[in-house]
């Protein structure tokens, strides 16, 4: 039987110390009535029903809206789109470029709810995020590009190495799937890895990744059939809003009224945001992405050690990562000034060999794969590390949606905003990331 005791963590910021595993959160038994394992939909589902505790007021019923715009044509918002005009809301998207131009396209894209997940709160709406994303593979099949054979993990650095060791155990009490491995189960999961002398490695059974750029796009066809209308290049420049009445967006195509607008454009985020007097802090969080040409099979899963982390696409692409903290070295300067993109296409080529050089540490079949893409990647980091969800304030028409891990948690997120726009509901399982925290 699946059980299910919510108790609402109180919103902590984060921190260097992570949660216990006596703090409580909700216990999950993946069992059935008759001992059998549950289904992933399942499981999903029951989570989604059950556990997210969808808390709705008669008022907030009546409030219901069903003329949805949505700003931002990434992952998040094509989730958004897909799972609202499946419920027979007219869905508006308005993007500024081109679907997934942004972080979607420029990502890893790694799904996961992996060590840094704290707390227990973000680290449930995480593996909730993982679950949707295989509940969305059941119901769309082969043309979602996603990849699933979970994440190794190894450090041979020993600070590190002992934290991997110590979230490993804690994640195992908070109930998620992961264990600790040596080098023949290694050897047997990614035989072209050579991973050095590892202090530890551990395996996250349930993750994966996906070439969220076309996954972005397969979610925004399917909703276009269902009726929304997708809109690009379109930038939104102002907004009109009260509560009593329907909100304007006023853009570089014209004006769209709806009832409620969704801002779900990464790191425009704020600027917009501002114009519904909301304020969303971000911090500036770049990446570097290397993009291989398609080579023959080498890896199943996502790697990720102490300098790399890299993974393969169905298309056999080889998607590259740098450490995900830069070092603060000469040729990192010029990501202090934010640019989209390099200066020329040496610098990029410098930045290709480098981060290509890394993994070939690992996989050295990598180190003569022709590179296809560099691309710099700016991730939309709330300042205090956690999803921005909700309404601007108070009854406001304008519905903020910003996160760190869109990837993982977008087709969770587009659902459960789903619920609460057109069912006038607020889901308990979002109330810690309410963009109320920041006006205080």
């Amino acid at each position: 039987m699946l059980m299910l005791r919510p108790r609402p963590d109180s919103f902590h910021p984060p921190s260097t110390e992570h949660n216990t595993g006596s703090s409580s959160g909700f216990w999950v038994s993946s069992r059935s009535n008759n001992g059998a394992p549950l289904r992933r939909r399942q499981f999903i589902e029951l989570g989604a029903g059950f556990a997210l505790t969808a808390l709705a007021a008669p008022s907030a019923r009546a409030r219901a809206k069903d003329r949805i715009l949505i700003a931002g044509g990434g992952i998040l918002g094509a989730a958004m789109a897909y799972h609202l005009s499946r419920r027979g809301a007219q869905v508006t998207l308005l993007e500024k470029t081109r679907p997934a131009a942004g972080a979607t396209g420029k990502s890893f894209a790694w799904i996961n709810a992996t060590f840094s997940k704290q707390p227990r709160h973000y680290h449930l709406l995480n593996r909730l995020g993982v679950h949707a994303w295989r509940s969305l593979q059941d119901e769309i099949g082969a043309e979602l590009p996603t990849r699933f054979g979970g994440t190794v993990e190894w450090y041979s650095n020993p600070a590190r190495a002992e934290e991997l060791r110590r979230m490993s155990r804690l994640q195992q009490e908070w109930g998620y799937a992961v264990r600790l491995i040596e080098g023949e189960e290694f050897s047997r999961l990614e035989s072209t890895v050579n991973p050095g002398k590892p202090l530890v490695t551990a395996f996250s059974e349930l993750e994966g990744s996906v070439d969220a750029g076309q996954a972005a796009r397969v979610l925004l066809g399917r909703a276009e059939k269902a009726g929304a209308k997708i809109v690009y290049p379109c930038e939104v420049m102002g907004i009109e809003a009260s509560p009593e009445s329907a909100v304007l967006a006023k853009t570089s195509q014209g004006e769209f009224r709806g009832d409620i607008l969704v801002l779900a454009c990464g790191v425009g985020t704020p600027k917009l945001a501002a114009l519904a007097g909301a304020r969303v802090p971000l911090t500036p969080s770049p990446g570097l992405v290397v993009r291989t040409t398609p080579q023959a099979s080498l890896v199943q899963r996502v790697l990720v050690t102490e300098d790399s982390h890299f993974r393969q696409q169905a298309d056999g692409r080889l998607v590259l990562g740098d450490d995900f903290d830069p070092p603060h070295t000469e040729i990192h300067k010029l990501l202090e000034s934010q640019p989209q993109d390099f200066p020329n296409p040496s610098f990029a080529e410098l930045h290709g060999r480098r981060i290509r050089a890394q993994a070939a540490r690992y996989l050295p079949a990598v180190a003569s794969a022709p590179i296809e893409s560099v691309s710099i990647c700016w991730r939309p980091l709330p300042q205090d590390g956690f999803p921005v969800v909700g309404p601007a304030s108070g009854n406001s028409p304008v519905y903020l949606a910003v996160t760190h891990s869109g990837v993982t948690l977008g087709p969770l997120l587009g659902e459960l905003i789903a619920m609460e726009l057109l069912d006038g509901v607020h889901v308990d399982l979002l109330e810690p990331y309410r963009p109320a925290r920041f006006n205080d």
